[in-house]
């Protein structure tokens, strides 16, 4: 299980990255945007692009941010429960968690590969064709939903590694 959380853990790294990365391509095209404004060029569809571009950063990052605890945990019911109780309602969280994952990203899949079937373009000044941005955005929620299951495993079979009662001060994520 170990060269597999590793190998992943990796996966979710160039994940991160490409979100990162992305972001740097939103600042330029958001600058691109209104510089060609200011001076009076056709921008083309460089607002468009840029929403694709933020759509799929958020997705590519969403991964790595839930397998490093970096999204915030309301912690208002679980920190009732001691022990077992907590454990329980921890796996519970995460099979529900891990349930809307793979819901989103079969959804998201089938949107794409609805926009491919009928080669649906968007209505903006470059007239993409949607499936072309859907599909990084496709892969950044199955990357999601593998973390959660990844994290659910965690919690079934090694849950010392994610138990928030062994930290003290319940961890950066929780709130």
């Amino acid at each position: 299980m170990a060269q597999i959380s590793r190998f992943l853990d990796r996966i979710y790294l160039i994940g991160a990255w490409g979100a990162g990365l992305l972001l740097v391509l939103l600042c330029c095209l958001v600058l691109y945007s209104i510089l060609a404004r200011q001076i009076g060029l056709f921008a083309g569809g460089a607002s468009d692009v840029a929403g694709y571009v933020m759509a799929t950063s958020t997705f590519m990052a969403l991964a790595y941010t839930f397998r490093s605890e970096g999204h915030i945990r309301v912690t208002l019911m679980t920190q009732r429960f001691f022990g077992a109780a907590r454990r329980g309602f921890e796996l519970w969280a995460h099979f529900v968690i891990a349930s809307v994952a793979c819901f989103l990203a079969y959804y998201m899949v089938r949107l794409m590969l609805d926009s491919y079937e009928y080669g649906e373009r968007s209505e903006g000044a470059d007239a993409i064709l949607l499936w072309i941005p859907q599909t990084p955005v496709v892969i950044g929620s199955i990357l999601f939903a593998i973390s959660t299951i990844h994290v659910l495993m965690i919690a079934l079979f090694n849950y010392r590694e994610i138990d928030p009662e062994r930290v003290a001060d319940g961890g950066p994520q929780e709130v």
